[in-house]
């Protein structure tokens, strides 16, 4: 008697299940269907490529980096490649050894260079040292502070006009400017007059690009300052800095930049 009340309990909720999925069925096939269309995920989750130009002189070309790894643009690039929001770089280096302000504004007329600043999305530049060389060699026998006031004045006109040239090129590319350092603190010791005619060129050009919306300074001055900091250089010229002094530079260049990251780590709208 039990196995037939159980029999007739399973034959029940059988017909019953069958009933229930032959109406289901029914429901469904009458029912519209609907595909929602995904919504693509925010920019700033998409990986993106940095078109990253350098200009400059002696210290962009990466001159004395004994570990051959491009100086502090070749490290600074490593270290955005890092970045969540950054795929790639594409790197392009047109920095020359020797180069002075003069000839920088001379570069920027080349078609290909001109080419290059239009699409790039970071402009990295080192510019000046030279300039104060010139005078130094010049006037070797007579130092004083004239000279160099003197030449500052043309100094600050050209780095007025390489950052409006810049500009007419590409309005809203970042520019990066690493500011100048004492090149004979250790090679000529006795002028220490140098520090002081740096420190005002320094000024001068970090003046400049505060005026300047897109623009960083990033000082590195003091990265070479003290007596210790000759091992920082190359030991063939006691002038350019060396692997070691090339990271210290990435290392200041790339806090700069991501302390402004909301700007500078995504790509401007194309």
């Amino acid at each position: 008697m039990i196995r037939k009340i159980g029999l007739l309990s399973v034959l029940c909720f059988t017909m019953i299940a069958i009933g229930c999925s032959n109406g289901i069925n029914t429901t469904l096939s009458n029912k519209p269907v609907s595909i929602m269309e995904k919504e693509n995920p925010p920019e700033e989750f998409v990986p993106i490529t940095l078109n990253v130009v350098g200009i400059g002189d002696s210290l962009t070309k990466g001159v004395g980096d004994n570990m051959d790894e491009g100086g502090y643009l070749g490290r600074v690039s490593e270290l955005l490649k890092q970045n969540d929001t950054i795929k790639d770089i594409n790197l392009t280096n047109y920095g020359v050894k020797g180069h002075k302000t003069t000839n920088l504004l001379k570069k920027l007329e080349e078609e290909e260079v001109a080419s290059s600043l239009k699409e790039a999305d970071l402009i990295f530049m080192t510019i000046g040292g030279n300039d104060i060389m010139n005078v130094v060699k010049q006037n070797i026998l007579s130092l004083d502070f004239k000279p160099f006031r003197e030449e500052q004045i043309n100094y600050v006109r050209n780095f007025n006009e390489i950052v409006d040239t810049i500009r007419s090129y590409n309005p809203d590319v970042k520019i990066v400017y690493s500011g100048l350092y004492n090149p004979f603190k250790f090679l000529l010791p006795e002028l220490t007059e140098i520090d002081n005619i740096v420190s005002e060129w320094n000024l001068s050009s970090s003046e400049i690009l505060a005026n300047d919306s897109n623009s960083l300074y990033v000082p590195v001055e003091d990265i070479f300052a003290n007596a210790t900091d000759n091992k920082l250089l190359d030991k063939e010229d006691e002038f350019h800095p060396n692997g070691i002094g090339y990271s210290l530079m990435a290392d200041r260049i790339y806090e700069a930049l991501t302390e402004e990251q909301d700007d500078l780590l995504e790509k401007s709208d194309e």
